[in-house]
C-alpha cells in the first residue's frame, strides 16, 4: 500500500479498522462524505467546507476540502481557499453538516 500522500477521483477501498494494515484507514463513525457534501472541519476552527475529492496519506483516508470561509491565519498559512487549493481532512477531525446548520 502506498503511504505517500495520493488524490483519488473517487472513494478507494478502506476499513474503519484503525489497526489494518492492508487497506487505507477512514477514522470517522461516519461513512465517507460524497464529493459536493458539505462538512465542518472541526480542527483549529477551519469550519465549513466542501467536500471536492479524495486523498490517502500514511495509511488514511481522507477527503480534499475547500473551506468557505477560513480563518485569517489559514488563508495566511495556505492561501486563499479555492478548488487549486484544497485542504485535506480526516475522518477524525470533520462531522457531517445537519440540517439544523446555516447554509454559508
Amino acid at each position: 500500500m502506498n503511504t505517500h500522500f495520493q488524490r483519488h477521483e473517487t472513494v478507494p477501498p478502506h476499513t474503519r479498522n484503525l489497526a489494518a494494515t492492508d487497506q487505507f484507514k477512514w477514522s470517522a463513525e461516519f461513512e465517507v462524505p460524497a464529493i459536493g457534501t458539505d462538512v465542518l472541519i472541526r480542527i483549529n476552527d477551519i469550519g465549513r467546507a466542501q467536500v471536492v475529492g479524495y486523498a490517502t496519506q500514511d495509511g488514511y483516508l481522507g477527503v480534499m476540502t475547500v473551506p468557505y470561509s477560513p480563518p485569517a491565519w489559514w488563508v495566511r498559512q495556505n492561501g486563499p481557499a479555492g478548488l487549486g487549493n484544497p485542504a485535506l481532512a480526516f475522518g477524525a477531525k470533520i462531522s457531517p453538516v445537519t440540517s439544523k446548520e446555516k447554509t454559508p
